[in-house]
């Protein structure tokens, strides 16, 4: 039976959308038999409607009254009636306008003639002829021609049939969202069945046609008509590339349960051969994950047996309890370059296998996890390779407010590292703290001291080192800052600005001996400048005697509270030398960190910029930089300008673009250059075409799709067809990626 958070399955996007949509929707607008009726609203046709649309008005009847109207009638005393001169019946917002009418009183029905009309609930109807048995509780249309949706989508039938259970026929049919005289795509049916209480549609003898080209056909079709979900073939994707050649899958669902789907997805690739990938969803009262499963048999390229599994899950035990897997293998190290698809998995090294068990608390926390690494870059030696976690256990409590605005904590953990070489072993550490906080609201302070201990026990193979190592020592650092706020310009705008102070004292401890399991330098940042230890991980406690100067202001709108400006500015002032160092890490000197300054700017409503600078005063040169500008006016139109800077590591250049060059086409490209390597890394140029009922777009990319630099060449062509689906390459998702600010205009 269907469980609480169902929906988690019946989210996706990709799911929803694998059916036609427009017809079936008639089962929620013919809302006089259906009891559930409820309007679908799509945009206008081009503002050409094939008929005037009425929104649905308050009549002030009685719910379930009906009233009948004619301008002149011939009545039988107990018997029938003949309406003339203009008829119309009304229940609700539910109405009926008709020349002539006719009662049968032993039938139970009004038969309607000439120029007939049914608004109501989003859709209306216009026949010639229609029946209303109040008997078999049953309306019937013939030659009839509707619409749905105010000024939506339309259609014609030569029957259109609802029975009291709600379901629909519809026979002789063509359905389409485009306007009158201008069917560029048409759907066209013998017969269409719409059983509301099932939530299932089927079609026979189902065809479309584009431009009057037949791109689908289908003796028998089943699709879903309401939010539930329904097993069948979903829509394919093809695409092309120089690695794969021709790309196209056909992937086909399995509605398995309520909290259980699954689907499997043949694909075939020319110069490689056929792929089948499996993937699942699950939801059970105390679960949820996915699991895939992709093979390709004696791939022609490598004449190697493919395969990728991947294993996502949660498991919750009562209220703070969790257990958790996340678990990707693939069978090579090429794998993701030649199949992924992907600059970020061409880039990937390293593949995480983690699973374990979380407790969330009012004041403890815990966290066990073992953690395995699949390496898959062939140039990384074995003994650069990451520990493997077995296990790695976090403690934490805090207690902020024990009285007098003082708080204490605890952190601890211990990690068991293991590696076919090197040293291995297990670290155990513990960190209780000690803290005390003001905040009078124009400032705050805040001290801490915390007291570090950690105690390693080792194996270490040929290295010379002792079997264990112990270091202890305090930390003791100091936060502080002012809060100001005033008016500018007549009170339309407010200004904040708030000076900031922190000092950390770290002693020097000998650490030379201890291994380095898992800590590293980070790249410089505003954060790292407001951290106690330099280095992220354990294996090294920086000695430090620093002060960190910063500053922050903002600008915004005193009605709207917009941001107009937002600018951050910091420096770390060394009043020691610092000793502890990583191996191989080269120290860098000097008396105080670079300037590092954050600006962010949005005085002109259509231009944004975003500046990061890190500057060294010692060597009076910048050592990262990141810029960008954006100028996006709407209406589709946004183009994007970045670089990006990190001495003797990046130096890139991108420009993007999403921009209309008439009204019905629309240009999208991007271009991200390294000027380190002197060649592109990502480039594609495509085209839009958007009319009122039908899109197009023709995108072709050259990125690079392996470690070692190697490019390839793609091309994507999407066809979609508004109201009803999309065939093709899924481009879009490219462009939403590639184009920050990019927005689909369907």
């Amino acid at each position: 039976m269907p469980l609480t958070g169902y929906s988690v399955i019946t989210d996706s996007p990709h799911i929803r959308s694998r059916y036609p949509r427009g017809i079936a929707s008639l089962l929620f607008c013919l809302g006089l038999v259906a009891a559930n009726a409820q309007s679908q609203e799509l945009p206008p046709l081009c503002g050409v409607n094939q008929f005037p649309v009425d929104a649905p008005q308050e009549t002030g009847l009685a719910e379930g009254q009906v009233t009948f109207e004619s301008g002149s009638g011939r009545y039988t005393l107990g018997g029938d009636a003949v309406l003339s001169n203009g008829v119309s019946v009304q229940r609700g917002e539910f109405r009926f306008d008709a020349d002539s009418g006719k009662f049968d009183r032993d039938e139970s029905s009004l038969a309607l003639f000439g120029n007939i009309r049914y608004s109501g609930a989003g859709a209306n109807i216009v026949g010639q002829e229609a029946l209303l048995s109040y008997l078999y509780g049953r309306v019937e249309f013939r030659d009839a021609v509707f619409q749905l949706g105010y000024g939506a989508s339309r259609g014609a039938a030569s029957l259109l049939r609802i029975d009291r259970s709600g379901k629909i026929r519809l026979r002789g049919v063509n359905y389409t969202s485009c306007p009158p005289d201008k069917d560029d795509w048409i759907v066209k049916a013998d017969r269409i069945t719409l059983n509301t209480a099932d939530g299932v549609g089927e079609a026979r003898n189902l065809s479309l046609r584009f431009k009057d080209v037949p791109i689908l056909y289908t003796p028998y079709l089943s699709f879903p008509i309401s939010a539930q979900r329904k097993t069948g073939f979903l829509l394919p994707n093809i695409g092309q590339s120089g690695l794969n050649g021709l790309d196209i899958s056909l992937p086909w669902y399995w509605n398995i349960a309520p909290n259980y789907d699954a689907t499997f997805t043949p694909r075939l690739l020319s110069r490689r051969g056929v792929q089948l990938t499996a993937s699942g969803r699950y939801l059970t009262e105390f679960s949820s994950g996915n699991v895939e499963v992709a093979h390709l048999p004696g791939d022609d390229l490598t004449r190697l047996d493919r395969t990728l599994f991947r294993w996502n899950n949660t498991t919750d035990f009562g209220d703070r309890w969790r257990a958790f897997a996340d678990i990707t293998d693939v069978s090579d190290d090429q794998y993701l370059e030649d199949l992924g698809g992907s600059l970020s998995s061409a880039s990937a090294t390293h593949l995480d296998r983690t699973v374990g068990l979380a407790y969330r608390g009012r004041q403890w926390r815990a966290d066990a996890r073992a953690t395995l690494y699949q390496t898959i870059d062939d140039q990384i030696v074995a003994e650069d390779e990451p520990y493997r976690l077995l296990p790695a256990i976090r403690v934490q409590g805090l207690w902020d407010d024990i009285g007098s605005g003082f708080g204490v904590g605890l952190d601890a953990e211990v990690t068991h590292f293991e590696r076919e070489l090197g040293v291995t072993g297990e670290r155990f550490h513990a960190a209780p703290s000690l803290s005390w906080e003001v905040d009078g609201g124009g400032y705050y302070v805040r001290p801490e001291l915390q007291w570090l201990f950690t105690h390693y026990r080792l194996k270490p193979e040929a290295d010379p080192i002792d079997e264990t190592q112990t270091r202890s020592l305090p930390i003791a650092t100091l936060d502080a800052g002012l809060r100001f706020e005033r008016e500018l310009q007549g009170g339309t705008l407010r200004q904040t600005l708030e000076p900031h102070i922190y000092y950390v004292h770290v002693p020097f401890r000998n650490q030379s001996d201890i291994p380095v399991f898992d800590t590293i330098l980070p790249v410089a940042s505003l954060e790292q400048l407001y951290r106690a230890n330099r280095y992220i991980g354990l294996d090294r406690i920086g000695d430090t005697d620093q002060l960190t100067f910063g500053v922050s202001t903002r600008l915004a709108t005193s009605d709207t509270g917009r941001t107009v400006l937002r600018a951050t500015l910091g420096q770390t002032r060394y009043l020691s030398t610092q000793s502890v160092i990583l191996p191989g890490e080269i120290t860098q000197g000097g008396n105080s960190s670079d300037y590092i300054a954050e600006l962010s700017l949005n005085f002109w409503g259509d231009w944004n910029v975003d500046l990061t600078q890190q500057w060294n005063t010692e060597r009076d040169e910048s050592t990262q930089s990141e810029f960008r500008l954006q100028y996006n006016p709407g209406d589709g139109r946004v183009v994007n300008v970045a670089y990006r800077f990190r001495r003797d590591a990046v130096d890139q250049g991108d420009i993007s673009w999403s921009w209309p060059i008439a009204s019905q086409w629309n240009v999208v490209g991007r271009y991200n250059y390294s000027f380190l390597e002197r060649a592109s890394l990502e480039r594609f140029v495509g085209v839009e075409y958007e009319s009122c009922c039908w899109g197009l777009r023709i995108v072709s990319r050259r990125y690079i799709s392996r470690r070692d630099g190697t490019a390839d060449t793609s091309s994507a062509i999407q066809l979609y067809l508004k109201g009803l689906t999309s065939v093709g390459d899924p481009a879009d998702k490219l462009l939403e990626r590639g184009i920050l600010g990019y927005t689909t205009r369907r």
